[in-house]
């Protein structure tokens, strides 16, 4: 029958043996009281496992004690934790806090410890990683705050010919114009639909007024495009998509030709307008972006190189405010980071032909062993019929999905 005795295990620091007479050990929690007025009894907070101590009194002894001495203070010394062998206690991993050493002749052949082990654990700290896509969101929203005040100072039509007033309120209705058609792109939410050309039908009524105040006018187009983007579209990609209609704004305006004061300042304001919408929509593309869960290293690159491109044409204007070029700068860098960071690992795009025709089911089974992800592969390769893919025919697939 085992005893106790049976169950003690050879006592030993880093491999070097030692007697154990007695051992003490704390045990409990760290907690912190709060005590408050007027309450007979204490909040305890618990704040984890107290760091448990083992005090230990060993020895060595024998003809040769003074080698098991010196190899135990050896043991005792080294840096670092080591594994301690507890008779009672089992395998742990601990630090040798304070130690002591006594010999006496009247215990000749004896050395005496008084060790304070402290249980060790992982060396692990709190560690700061920067969040690619809170920056990328920051950056957006700086760049869209940049170009509105910058509108607000340039765009003026104040003791101009009554055309150059008309222009602007031509291009700013064609502005309300694109956000409504952009609305038809995605399936958004029938109230904010509903609001957002409660808001255009206003503004419309009120163009002049809107023109003649650059601040409200600015104000209502980001506004606009703001609701647009992340109120109208119901998913990420949604909202990408329909940000992505107003990148190239304006592109369509013939060219005015500054032969005269009047024409000069038509073209300014013409120029400022376009870039308002433009820098106001890649804004809102860059915020959309940053909460995409992009399907394949393709699609990330794809949604990075299209606002990349439109943050360099808008950098590249004559004339561009320095804080505004600032602004988009750092916005696409952030684009650039944010996206690199969260699309490097993801899958890649192939084209893959089946041998022969075959129901979605069976491809995506035999692409992905996972028959749900049908509906990934009928998306991705618009298959009018699902139960007849045709052979020979090249699909995009993900080559590691």
């Amino acid at each position: 029958m085992s005893t106790w005795r049976d169950q003690l295990k050879p006592a030993t620091f880093r491999g070097v043996p030692f007697f154990v007479d007695n051992h003490e050990t704390a045990l409990g929690r760290r907690v912190h009281v709060h005590e408050f007025p007027q309450r007979d009894k204490p909040y305890a907070e618990d704040l984890g496992r107290r760091t448990r101590t083992i005090n230990v009194v060993a020895y060595v002894l024998g003809p040769d004690y003074m080698a098991a001495r010196d190899a135990l203070a050896t043991a005792l010394d080294a840096a670092g934790p080591g594994l301690l062998v507890h008779p009672y206690l089992g395998e742990m991993t601990c630090s040798a806090a304070e130690c002591s050493l006594s010999e006496s002749t009247a215990e000749g052949g004896k050395a005496s410890f008084k060790i304070a082990f402290v249980e060790s654990g992982e060396n692990i700290f709190t560690t700061a990683a920067e969040s690619t896509s809170a920056t990328a969101v920051a950056k957006a929203d700086f760049a869209s705050a940049a170009v509105q005040s910058n509108f607000e100072r340039r765009h003026s039509v104040q003791g101009k010919p009554a055309f150059v007033a008309q222009a602007s309120a031509g291009i700013f209705g064609k502005a309300l114009g694109g956000i409504e058609s952009a609305v038809a792109l995605v399936r958004g939410a029938a109230s904010k639909v509903a609001e957002l050309q409660r808001d255009i039908d206003a503004q419309r009524r009120e163009l002049v007024d809107l023109i003649y105040s650059p601040a409200s006018a600015a104000q209502a187009l980001v506004g606009n495009i703001k609701a647009l983007v992340r109120g109208v579209a119901e998913t990420p990609e949604d909202a990408l998509s329909l940000a992505r209609s107003l990148y190239r704004f304006g592109a369509d305006l013939p060219l005015i030709v500054p032969a005269t004061s009047s024409r000069k300042a038509q073209a300014a304001n013409q120029a400022e307008l376009v870039q308002l919408v433009r820098v106001a929509a890649l804004a809102e593309g860059a915020r959309a972006a940053a909460r995409v869960e992009f399907d394949s290293y393709e699609a990330a690159a794809a949604a990075r190189d299209e606002l990349v491109d439109g943050l360099t044409d808008a950098m590249e204007r004559d004339g561009l405010a320095d804080e505004v070029y600032d602004a988009l700068r750092g916005l696409r860098s952030a684009v650039v980071r944010d996206i690199a960071a969260r699309g490097a690992d993801l899958a890649r795009l192939v084209a893959w032909s089946p041998a022969a025709t075959l129901p979605s089911l069976a491809l995506a089974q035999q692409l992905y062993a996972d028959a749900s992800r049908e509906p990934e592969l009928l998306a991705r390769n618009r298959i009018r019929h699902p139960l007849f893919v045709p052979g020979a025919v090249p699909l995009e697939v993900l080559a590691d999905g």
